[in-house]
């Protein structure tokens, strides 16, 4: 679980809710991101910077093309 993440977004937004709503995910989406059930896209990581001021994810290993 991001905690930092979850922290921020409620600090910012007051609920999970209204920060799925201003990020434009589905409360499903934006729950599984912060649980690590799922990665962010790089554009939802980049709009995640964009509203929080930092990146909150780590750096994820690119999987090699076979």
């Amino acid at each position: 679980m991001n905690g930092e993440l979850k922290i921020a977004l409620i600090q910012r937004f007051g609920s999970q809710i209204n920060a799925a709503k201003v990020l434009q995910l589905g409360e499903s989406a934006l729950s599984h991101i912060i649980r690590g059930h799922r990665d962010p896209s790089p554009e939802q990581r980049k709009r995640f910077k964009e509203i929080l001021g930092r990146d909150y994810f780590r750096k994820t290993k690119s999987t090699k093309a076979a």
